[in-house]
């Protein structure tokens, strides 16, 4: 059938309006016009039955946090499923955070020396060796330590590195790196350096924070691997024009340089130290390694430098919280698990068949043939709109009433044969609630 199509309820917005060519009105304005009116305008009964859609994910070890694709859906609602067990969806962190004990683990790492931390000092050779040793006059280092090294000149391989070293002399050190093969000859220059306020912290593995940067704006393009791969879009999808999901902030690091004053660093999510910190600290989530640690400014001595950070206990999730354009899980995941929970499309799928709604298909079809007549004289309304046409308008309202009963006959149809959900409904289940003598979780 092509009476329903995408180009058949532009031909029809064409003929309602009586704009014939493109010079009076374009496809891409009509599209606008049709866009404009299902989102905004259409009755929301409509979308009640074929908007519903499953929304599956995948999650990582160690990742709670999952944005959610807003692009392409609109909302979630039980039932949830993880592994094919049901799991609680929650909707508000007070109740989410009431259930999953939230608070965070706060010990100090170390005290502050007077210094930013950065301790650094000149290099004078690196040999091409099995174990390439490093010169540097009276390093002052110890076996063990992480430095980091740049600005060498001719094996410039080792730059940008940072290496758990072996001190072998007062005035060399080894980096436990074959530079035989694929390393250049040293010529000359380098520094090599370290933070005196390393540390690893006590309960592990660490929640990383998510899409966190307080010092700036959010970003624009969210990071790729957060992001699950949509039922019906194959490949990585875009989510460019996607709400950006809220920033969490699960760690923080902290020290009083004076009365009213504190440098405060957190992390980025890909376990890069950010804020009052010069550029390179990293923090390991899973071992809560600390390294390179270099605040903005001098931590007086004897102060103490803490931090805040939520360990966790990594187990396969008994429940979801949807919140801000994101899911949070709990407990956070030791492996990889399919997340399953019923969603509502955006209506462009539906409506016009097309699963990108910033790429029509212009040969797609809406789910309910209906459905295409009530799109033209509701697009053709908003043209009318535009032109202060009075009379276009009523004329519009008129086609639309009569297109909206048929489409209502349709619909009621199918509500009428669904159950009405209620506090008390899980009670005639054995799924979750008192019933069930499991201990269930209740509706939400």
């Amino acid at each position: 059938m092509t009476i329903a199509t995408l180009e058949s309820i532009i031909l029809k917005v064409r003929r309602l309006t009586g704009s014939a060519n493109d010079l009076q009105l374009t496809n891409s304005q009509i599209i606008d016009y049709i866009n404009s009116f299902y989102l905004y305008d259409f009755p929301a009964q409509f979308r009640s039955l074929k908007l519903k859609d499953k929304y599956t994910f995948n999650t990582k070890r160690g990742i709670d946090t999952y944005p959610f694709d807003s692009e392409h859906y609109t909302t979630v609602e039980m039932p949830c499923y993880c592994a094919k067990r049901e799991i609680k969806l929650f909707q508000d962190p007070w109740s989410f955070y009431g259930v999953n004990f939230n608070w965070q683990q706060q010990e100090t790492l170390t005290q502050g020396d007077g210094t930013t931390g950065l301790i650094s000092d000149a290099i004078t050779a690196i040999t091409n060796a099995a174990n390439a040793q490093v010169t540097s006059a009276a390093h002052g280092l110890v076996s063990g330590q992480i430095v980091y090294i740049q600005g060498v000149v001719g094996m410039t391989e080792v730059n940008d590195q940072f290496y758990t070293i072996t001190v072998n002399g007062i005035n060399t050190f080894l980096l436990n790196i074959n530079t035989l093969v694929g390393y250049g000859v040293y010529v000359s220059d380098g520094t090599w350096q370290y933070s005196s306020y390393d540390s690893t912290v006590q309960a592990v593995p660490i929640i990383r924070s998510t899409f966190n940067n307080p010092m700036v704006k959010s970003p624009t393009t969210p990071v790729t691997p957060y992001y699950p791969t949509p039922p019906q879009i194959s490949g990585n999808p875009d989510f460019t024009n996607s709400v950006i999901p809220s920033r969490v902030q699960n760690i923080l690091i902290t020290a009083n340089i004076a009365l009213g004053d504190t440098l405060n660093v957190t992390d980025d999510g890909n376990g890069n130290l950010i804020g009052d910190c010069e550029v390179g600290g990293t923090i390991d989530y899973d071992t809560g390694e600390i390294t390179n640690l270099v605040f903005t400014f001098a931590i007086p001595s004897g102060a103490d430098i803490t931090i805040q950070y939520n360990p966790a206990t990594l187990a396969i999730p008994q429940s979801i919280m949807f919140f801000q354009n994101q899911f949070t899980l709990r407990p956070v995941p030791d492996k990889g698990y399919t997340v399953e929970l019923i969603a509502y499309r955006q209506p462009s799928q539906a409506l016009l068949g097309s699963a990108d709604p910033n790429d029509p298909n212009l040969s797609g079809l809406p789910e309910l043939l209906e459905w295409w007549e009530c799109l033209a004289y509701g697009a053709a309304k908003k043209v009318y709109e535009d032109r202060l046409d009075p009379d276009g308008i009523a004329l519009m309202d008129k086609g639309l009433a009569e297109r909206f009963n048929v489409a209502e006959t349709r619909t009621y149809a199918q509500l009428s044969k669904q159950r009405v959900s209620t506090i008390y409904a899980d009670q005639l289940t054995y799924n979750y609630g008192s019933g069930s003598g499991f201990g269930g979780f209740g509706s939400v």
